[in-house]
């Protein structure tokens, strides 16, 4: 048993450095990334409802730029018409209300089936 002790000791240690590099990772910065594809607000809607489950894990969780006509404006984002909802990055809400066409880039999070919209999230203005 007190061979065991330093065993024990050793492996709470590991742990305890894993857990702190782990939670102290820094997050992923998707301003700085590559855009991967852009797509107009239509054409992405249209290619997730005529693809398969399958095909859309090539995009999820990538970045990509959308330019669409903004159907409506809520606290954290906008809808892109026909049915892109866009969220901002968490604290980077611009300042003003858009009406008309937008071009925004972000992470492509996925398709709701439910709702028959793409959502993409961490997004910015692009200029």
């Amino acid at each position: 048993m007190n061979k065991a002790i330093p065993w024990m000791v050793a492996a709470v240690v590991v742990a305890l450095v894993a857990a702190h590099s782990m939670y102290n990772k820094p997050h992923r910065d998707y301003a700085s990334e590559e855009v991967l594809k852009s797509w107009s607000s239509s054409d992405l809607l249209e290619w997730h409802t005529s693809h398969s489950e399958s095909d859309h894990a090539q995009w999820q969780d990538q970045v990509v730029q959308v330019k669409g006509k903004v159907a409506s404006v809520t606290g954290r984002g906008v809808v892109m018409a026909p049915g892109v909802v866009v969220t901002w990055e968490q604290g980077k809400n611009p300042p003003t209300a858009f009406e008309g066409t937008l071009t925004i880039q972000g992470r492509l999070v996925g398709f709701d089936d439910v709702f028959s919209e793409v959502r993409i999230d961490h997004a910015r203005i692009v200029d």
